[in-house]
């Protein structure tokens, strides 16, 4: 009973360090390019950031390695996580998710990443969007090789969704990078990524998540940056148009009289 209260408490703590608002899409496009670096500013807290959570992905004790992060499907990403005021991805080894607000390898902007680990089997980022009365939901994000050190990894990169806030995710078409880094001592290589799925539409709690995997060797971290979902309005049917066109019309030669 006592662990049991124990991860209880722990739950409610992770809980309070999120922000799992749904962003409404009606009200606008989302984007957060990690800029103002105030956003994060303490170790597993994203209270600041609006609409996103990151997660460490301690999912399986036996610490696999090469999985492929398609293959990963259940809901769980593990604890709420970010290691926060980073600069120096080339010596930072830990596994999860940072927040680098520069970095040795200029001329990188503030942003996040992933980096797995044999803690961080799963590690990952996900975004809580609302899209009622929305259409052509549309994802768009930057997967930047951050790590200029001697690591030469293949870190694998897939990207998710679910709709209504329950069961397994679901690999989205396109979704997939099976390499997302180069090296060794090489970074700056980007891969922009502009992804949809019809599923989205409407959806009043649409997550997308972005993960990563323990890669066989070192890790190397992978910057999500420049994140953008945008959407239209659904169109109006024909009926209701037609329908509205006629008391227009009607409204009109009543004026006329």
């Amino acid at each position: 009973m006592r662990i049991l209260a124990i991860a209880s408490i722990l739950a409610v703590a992770g809980a309070a360090n999120a922000d799992m608002t749904f962003h409404s899409l009606a009200g606008g496009d989302f984007s957060q390019d990690w800029n103002n670096t105030g956003l994060i500013t303490a170790n597993d807290n994203w209270s600041g950031v609006l609409s996103i959570t990151g997660y460490l992905g301690d999912t399986n004790a036996g610490s696999p390695t090469g999985v492929n992060p398609t293959t990963y499907l259940l809901p769980s990403l593990g604890a709420v996580d970010v290691i926060a005021n980073q600069t120096n991805p080339n010596t930072n080894t830990s596994g999860g998710v940072a927040e680098f607000q520069s970095s040795v390898n200029s001329p990188f902007s503030p942003t996040i990443a992933l980096n797995g680990s044999g803690t961080a089997d799963t590690p990952g980022i996900v975004l809580f969007m609302d899209a009622t009365g929305r259409t052509n939901v549309n994802l768009r994000f930057d997967l930047i090789d951050l790590d200029g050190s001697a690591d030469n990894s293949i870190q694998q990169v897939a990207v998710q969704y679910r709709v209504g806030g329950t069961g397994n995710f679901v690999n989205v078409t396109g979704g997939y990078v099976a390499d997302a880094t180069t090296g060794p001592n090489l970074f700056g290589n980007t891969t922009s990524l502009s992804l949809t799925d019809a599923a989205w539409a409407g959806a009043s709690s649409l997550e997308l998540r972005v993960i990563t995997t323990n890669a066989a060797g070192n890790d190397e971290w992978v910057g999500i940056d420049n994140i953008v979902v945008t959407s239209q309005a659904v169109p109006e049917p024909a009926s209701m148009i037609a329908l509205g066109a006629g008391l227009l019309a009607l409204a009109r030669r009543r004026r006329s009289k």
